[in-house]
């Protein structure tokens, strides 16, 4: 079974890794709600009635697992809201 370390030595399972990374993101939605009333895009401004809103990792998933720093991947400061758009864009999958 693989598991994935972090940067103080900890490590997670891919599982454990996904459940963390489904918290982070409800956290991060919740979060971004409760301080500004709804969900909206942090590139464009689009909001979520318009768009769907995707959790985008600064530092993807796999690149975290990668370099030791499983942390990031449920680090909710390492994810940010973006519209489809944006997150295409960003992700170069236009």
């Amino acid at each position: 079974m693989n598991t994935y370390s972090t940067d103080n030595g900890e490590r997670f399972t891919t599982s454990q890794i996904e459940s963390k990374v489904r918290k982070a993101k409800e956290e991060k939605i919740n979060n971004f709600i409760d301080e500004h009333g709804y969900a909206f895009c942090e590139e464009c401004g689009v909001n979520a009635s318009n768009t769907r809103i995707d959790c985008s990792h600064d530092i993807s998933v796999k690149k975290a697992k990668e370099t030791g720093q499983a942390q990031q991947c449920y680090n909710v400061k390492n994810i940010t809201l973006l519209c489809r758009r944006c997150h295409q864009l960003k992700d170069k999958l236009y």
